[in-house]
């Protein structure tokens, strides 16, 4: 496919996005470029369906780097899923995303990881042959003010992805242990995720971990999100709750939101009051190879930073 061909893939497919899954994301084709197009990991696996000149449905599988006790193996996180209004029982997911899988397979992807909500879910099992690892847990948190000391708050831009100081840093991020699949963050990968448009990220840096965060609002209370915790030099055992303080402090948050799981940092709260609970995301995975038998496949971390929730 060529550049032009490209750029009109991603102007549709972003159009269909922000018509029926409206998000900051998708205010231009830029997003969608960078996540298929420049990922070192390798292009996205893409496919779409139009009517005339009309995009009404869209899927993609991104390359993601994940590692286990054995060593790396090339996977793929799930994405991107919409039909049109309109267009939503016609079987297009179903089709798309047995074409894509195939695609996947065959360049040597071994599994795929997914987040979906209740609604999509049973079909995702039922029809593309997911398997459903339960939902991803979400807590919300209090910052302990004394338990930041020594940390350090970075805002992402171009000139420290492309400094010293993050490449020292990210070389030491990948170390630690894996007994089941984690994903593998390493120097360039990390680059690049931490480079989304629009992204908006923030990195706090601390003796033993790292920690990803954004700022978000519901119903006009902020409150900080961290999306990634990633142990430094091979740590094991730690607590998340200096990394909670951190993005607090930084963020003026007077509570932190976590989602999802993590072998080696332990994030402690209390679950979401109904009012501020966003809806279930549920954490299914799904086998490409026969190098990995889907029943016995399992996750030791997975977190927002991970997918694509921010």
């Amino acid at each position: 496919m060529n550049d032009e061909s490209l750029s009109t893939d991603h102007r549709l497919n972003t159009d269909l996005l922000n018509a029926e899954l409206p998000d900051p994301r998708f205010a231009g084709p830029d997003y969608l470029a960078w996540l298929y197009d420049e990922n070192p990991d390798g292009i996205g696996f893409t496919g779409n369906r139009d009517d005339g000149d009309l995009r009404v449905a869209h899927y993609a599988l991104v390359p993601q780097r994940y590692r286990n006790e054995a060593g790396p193996g090339p996977f793929v996180f799930s994405l991107n899923a919409v039909s049109r209004t309109g267009s939503q029982r016609k079987g297009y997911f179903v089709e798309i995303g047995h074409e894509i899988f195939a695609e996947a397979a065959d360049a040597g992807r071994l599994a795929i990881t997914a987040v979906a909500n209740e609604k999509s879910t049973p079909g995702a099992v039922k029809y593309l042959g997911y398997r459903h690892l339960g939902p991803m847990p979400v807590a919300v948190t209090v910052p302990n003010p004394f338990r930041a000391r020594h940390w350090r708050s970075v805002v992402v831009t171009e000139d420290w992805l492309a400094s010293d100081d993050f490449a020292e840093l990210a070389s030491e991020l990948d170390d630690h242990p894996a007994t089941g699949w984690t994903p593998s963050w390493q120097p360039d990968n990390l680059r690049w995720r931490l480079a989304r448009p629009r992204g908006g990220y923030v990195v706090h840096i601390g003796p033993d971990l790292v920690a990803v965060s954004v700022r978000d609002t519901v119903r006009g209370l902020p409150f900080a999100v961290i999306l990634k915790l990633l142990p430094r030099r091979g740590a094991t055992g730690l607590s998340g709750r200096p990394a909670v303080a951190a993005a607090c402090r930084f963020h003026r948050a007077p509570v932190c939101v976590y989602a999802g799981l993590n072998a080696h940092v332990d994030v402690r709260g209390l679950p979401l009051p109904a009012g501020m609970r966003p809806a279930p995301l549920n954490l299914l995975v799904r086998s490409l190879s026969d190098e990995i038998d889907q029943a016995t496949l399992q996750l030791d971390t997975f977190e927002f930073l991970d997918c694509d929730a921010y």
